[in-house]
């Protein structure tokens, strides 16, 4: 019985077998190849199958199949060269759209297209087909509207008496009413200078009487700003010295009877706009002034004396 109980030969040959353990705990054979197997990765990450290039292609391209029937340029373009065809330029007449319903938009496109001056020269009947549309069918409905008609024109600086001119005299054959006005915003909006306007009066007014008042409208408008004339017109370099001998030139080229009365009425407006008699209005009206406003109206009324103005005038130059 001894020797049965203490069998230890079994007992070491279990516990300490190492070589079953080993190869389980580090067997990087196993982890190896499962980690560094680049050709399942590689198969998997490439799929171009997930990213359907064809689907979107199609869905990118389904537009053009509907714009080409609603422009037949487009269609044309296709016809030509498909998909690589150019766009159609856009139209560079869409001014003719509004027409009928925004005449000065219609014709500011037109005039920018289609100028008055073209080689350096003047095209006179191109001018007067856009003075008809101003002038008659009253594509400018306010004198400021000039403004902008003047600057699509594009006109040289230097030939601006030759289109002021006949556009003064188309005016008053056909629409006299407020043509002072729109020599006022011509000059104030920087169109034309003062010497052009000097040279295109002279031509249009010359021994001819102002029966609307457009002469006395345009010198009222460009009055120089003063304490008491807040409703003037101010800007670098414009005083009443240059302002009065833009009045002398204008005025000046009128019949004689309607330059007296242009002035006289120019003088009784300006004192009754300031409140006060031009001759309390220091600051403006100096006595040295005074004096040349009262030789000028007996010069163009053909008055021996002075005194006679009284009856003549409401404003005050003494």
């Amino acid at each position: 019985k001894a020797p049965v109980g203490k069998a230890p030969a079994v007992k070491a040959t279990i516990a300490k077998a190492p070589v079953a353990k080993a190869p389980i705990a580090k067997a990087p054979a196993a982890k190896a190849p499962v980690a560094k197997a680049p050709g399942v990765k590689a198969t998997v990450a490439k799929a171009p199958v997930g990213k359907a290039p064809v689907v979107k292609a199609s869905i990118a391209k389904a537009p053009a199949a509907a714009a080409a029937p609603a422009s037949p340029d487009a269609l044309a373009g296709a016809l030509d060269g498909g998909a690589d065809a150019e766009p159609a330029v856009p139209r560079a007449d869409t001014w003719r759209d509004f027409e009928d319903t925004d005449p000065l938009y219609a014709l500011l496109g037109e005039v920018g297209q289609d100028k008055v001056f073209a080689g350096g020269e003047l095209r006179p009947a191109t001018l007067e087909r856009y003075l008809e549309r101003l002038f008659v069918k009253r594509a400018a409905r306010r004198p400021k509207d000039w403004v902008e008609v003047w600057a699509a024109m594009d006109i040289p600086v230097e030939s601006q008496a030759m289109v002021l001119h006949p556009l003064l005299d188309f005016g008053l054959q056909h629409n006299p009413q407020g043509l002072g006005l729109i020599l006022v915003e011509l000059l104030k909006g920087h169109r034309v200078k003062t010497k052009a306007i000097e040279e295109a009066v002279q031509g249009a007014f010359r021994n001819r009487a102002d029966e609307f008042g457009a002469m006395q409208d345009f010198l009222f408008g460009i009055f120089p700003k003063g304490p008491t004339s807040e409703w003037g017109w101010s800007r670098t370099g414009w005083s009443f010295k240059e302002w009065w001998k833009l009045m002398e030139n204008t005025l000046g080229c009128l019949e004689t009877s309607s330059a007296f009365d242009s002035l006289a009425a120019l003088l009784d407006k300006i004192e009754a706009s300031g409140g006060t008699p031009l001759s309390q209005q220091t600051l403006m009206w100096k006595e040295d002034r005074l004096a040349s406003a009262r030789a000028q109206l007996c010069k163009l009324g053909g008055l021996d004396s002075e005194d006679d103005l009284a009856a003549c005038l409401d404003a005050s130059l003494r």
